[in-house]
């Protein structure tokens, strides 16, 4: 277990037929899916994790919060999502939910902004985190590490037996903490209900692991 990588760990035979042993395995029971977002943790609680196309996410958004930015906000935000959210920026996302199966991102760039600006990317993929828009969308909600009872038979991922590797890879970072670790990241096009929310967390500081329990089931 003292491989450097992950990725060259899990190529061994005997290791290879061990991660397709586990994602069977994994295939015929439920998984824990991580959802970053910056969200009102109330909202999740009693509606789940929707899916929905980027269009309907706007215009809720300027429905509901519409009236924390002044009319010439309004006019730059409509504007930066016109120019942002062509076909392909926008078919990639809509009707997704996407999910993390490790907590190795919490706490780096890869979750900053998603932690940091409320919305998801459908509405704050074109704002920085320190300008007077960015500055308001981090004033509502807050960040939220939310993990969800999945089907992995719904999910999509990009590696081959992904829950095996990663599992694997995991239990080798117990005896080579320093090794490169298998990552992935996946999406699903169905809701998660409100019953398949195991658990909400408040982050109290994004930056880090510190966090609040606000809900578990």
């Amino acid at each position: 277990m003292d491989h450097e990588f992950s990725e060259s760990l899990v190529d061994r035979s005997d290791v290879s037929c061990l991660a397709r042993d586990i994602d069977r395995y994994c295939r015929n029971n439920r998984i824990i899916g991580v959802h970053y977002t910056r969200a009102v943790p109330e909202s999740i609680r009693s509606k789940g994790l929707l899916i929905r196309d980027g269009k309907e996410i706007r215009e809720v958004f300027i429905k509901e919060h519409g009236h924390l930015f002044s009319q010439e906000e309004i006019l730059t935000i409509k504007k930066r999502w016109d120019d942002y959210f062509e076909h392909g920026q926008s078919s990639v996302r809509n009707q997704r939910i996407f999910f993390n199966f490790t907590e190795i991102e919490l706490g780096g760039a890869g979750t900053e902004y998603l932690l940091g600006l409320y919305g998801g990317e459908q509405v704050s993929m074109c704002f920085e985190l320190d300008e007077p828009i960015g500055l308001k969308l981090g004033s509502i909600g807050a960040p939220l590490v939310v993990r969800c009872s999945l089907d992995p038979n719904q999910v999509e991922t990009f590696i081959e037996n992904p829950w095996g590797k990663i599992l694997i890879s995991s239990f080798q970072a117990l005896t080579n903490p320093d090794a490169y670790r298998i990552e992935q990241d996946g999406y699903q096009s169905v809701p998660v209900k409100p019953e398949d929310i195991v658990e909400i967390r408040v982050l109290t500081n994004q930056s880090t692991r510190t966090q609040q329990s606000c809900a578990g089931v």
